[in-house]
């Protein structure tokens, strides 16, 4: 391993909800934004939120949502966001709040709901996660936004977190059997096929969540969701060739580390991390005071990575 980075805290939510459970941050376009979602606002909660962050001023604004929202992607529309919310996806217009069915849904089977998802071209690619992490009825779909078709990429899943695609090549995790995999994609047939490991899980320190390519596309940075009983939390880049670890990012005060996400901040390349709350006791909460906190911290990187292309709507 190379360099470790010591990450510091970028924003602490006052309020406690969106302390709960931060996800997939994104860069806005044209902005000095960072989009990300609360996945929902207590353990009980069916509700969340989208949220925007202004990396400058720390200003954040917050929109709550009539479910548990576990990704969102810009469209071509300013303003307009495809979110992946509860089993369904909704296009949610920031300026009135209102929410837009797109009449797709993933699933009847109310043990699962959405969670990471992207932008790629020609629409979105997305999981879902069983609600008690343990069972694999799961899966992974592409959404072609043009045509409102959906597809079943991978089945058997528990928890689909972070993903990559470019080319022929996709890398998916599957959390909770701590699994992050490189398959074969299939353009013509939207499927998911040769499943290959790039790290042996054993060698994980806990379970991976969401990740993001390196500008060049040949490693990935894992952020790992730790339980136990530690203050600080960790993140992972993985060459994607051999699994080799090139550097790692420390989050002081924060083991349950979410997901990462590349920034630029005053002419440097910055990666900022979500952490969460989710299911932590108080003898962690006590040790851990930074959790639910957003993060940011240096990198080895002199450009970011490219961004999602914005989702076409029929």
């Amino acid at each position: 391993m190379n360099a470790q980075y010591l990450a510091k805290e970028l924003f602490a939510p006052a309020e406690e909800r969106l302390r709960y459970l931060p996800e997939g941050p994104r860069a806005l376009r044209g902005t000095n934004e960072l989009g990300w979602v609360a996945i929902q606002h207590t353990a009980e909660s069916t509700a969340g939120s989208l949220n925007r962050l202004d990396l400058r001023s720390g200003k954040n604004r917050s929109l709550t949502l009539p479910g548990r929202p576990g990704f969102f992607a810009e469209t071509e529309t300013p303003g307009r966001w495809l979110v992946g919310m509860e089993r369904r996806l909704v296009i949610v217009d920031w300026g009135t709040g209102a929410v837009e069915e797109l009449g797709v849904t993933v699933s009847e089977d109310e043990r699962v709901i959405i969670n990471d998802g992207m932008a790629v071209e020609c629409g979105v690619l997305f999981g879902t996660k069983h609600l008690g992490f343990s069972e694999p009825i799961a899966a992974l779909y592409f959404y072609d936004s043009a045509a409102g078709l959906l597809h079943t990429v991978l089945e058997g899943q528990t928890c689909s977190n972070g993903k990559d695609l470019r080319g022929e090549r996709l890398i998916d995790i599957d959390s909770t059997p701590k699994a992050i995999s490189r398959y074969h994609w299939d353009v013509a047939a939207r499927r998911a096929t040769g499943r290959e490991l790039i790290v042996d899980p054993a060698s994980l320190p806990a379970y991976p969540d969401g990740l993001r390519p390196s500008p060049d596309g040949e490693s990935v940075i894992v952020a790992f969701f730790n339980p136990g009983p530690v203050s600080d939390g960790l993140a992972r880049m993985y060459r994607v060739a051999d699994g080799a670890v090139e550097c790692e990012w420390v989050i002081p005060g924060s083991p349950r580390v979410t997901c990462p996400e590349f920034v630029e901040l005053d002419g440097e390349v910055k990666i900022v991390f979500t952490t969460a709350v989710e299911g932590m006791p108080a003898e962690i909460r006590a040790m851990a005071p930074g959790a639910g906190s957003l993060y940011i911290a240096d990198t080895p990187f002199d450009r970011v990575p490219a961004r999602p292309p914005l989702v076409k709507i029929k």
